[in-house]
């Protein structure tokens, strides 16, 4: 496919679509000036200190945010503090997700359809964090020379497996990396 095919003739889905429209109210110039908390505070959703009872100990087991949804799209996002901040953001932003779409409480909810919830979130999450606008750009690098997962994900301010996941929504497979050949964009992943 070659480049301008690919710019001109995406698709969105659902949780793309929504995503879009949480990013038309503002005017992001560049990937990284996406601010998980401004677009929390635009939409009334409030950020507080996780209680430490929910992480003290081991905390990779233990518990680094959650929402709880109040009336429209509003509520409350209560995070772990010290977090990284990469890993604040992508946190956020899942969480702003489930504020924005769900508007429920997943505490009473059964295992699959908690799945599914977080599924869609982490979706939605990484066309927020990564829409297609800013993903052109990188296409339009990988025209002149090969653009490795690291430096999308650098550019994006997201951990390298994030930016897999959403090149993965856009190729239908794992990209490790993006480069032309012959005029023509290709994902490339890596064989171990």
């Amino acid at each position: 496919m070659q480049l301008s095919q690919l710019i001109i003739n995406t698709h969105s889905d659902y949780w793309e679509e929504r995503a879009e429209k949480v990013l038309s109210h503002f005017s992001f110039s560049f990937a990284d000036e996406i601010d998980m908390a401004m677009i929390c505070k635009r939409y009334g959703i409030k950020l507080l200190p996780l209680d430490v009872h929910f992480y003290e100990g081991d905390v990779e087991d233990g518990l680094k945010a959650f929402s709880l949804p109040s009336s429209g799209r509003r509520g409350i996002i209560y995070i772990q503090p010290g977090l990284d901040p990469v890993e604040k953001k992508l946190i956020l932003a899942e969480e702003f997700c489930h504020i924005y779409a769900h508007h429920t409480n997943q505490l009473t909810m059964d295992k699959s359809y908690i799945g599914k919830l977080e599924a869609q979130a982490k979706r939605m999450a990484a066309y927020l964090l990564m829409p297609g606008n800013f993903l052109n750009e990188v296409y339009l690098v990988a025209e002149d020379q090969a653009v490795c997962i690291s430096d999308i994900a650098d550019h994006f301010l997201v951990t390298e497996e994030f930016a897999q996941y959403r090149l993965q929504l856009a190729f239908g497979r794992k990209v490790d990396v993006l480069t032309s050949v012959g005029g023509k964009i290709g994902a490339v992943e890596w064989i171990k």
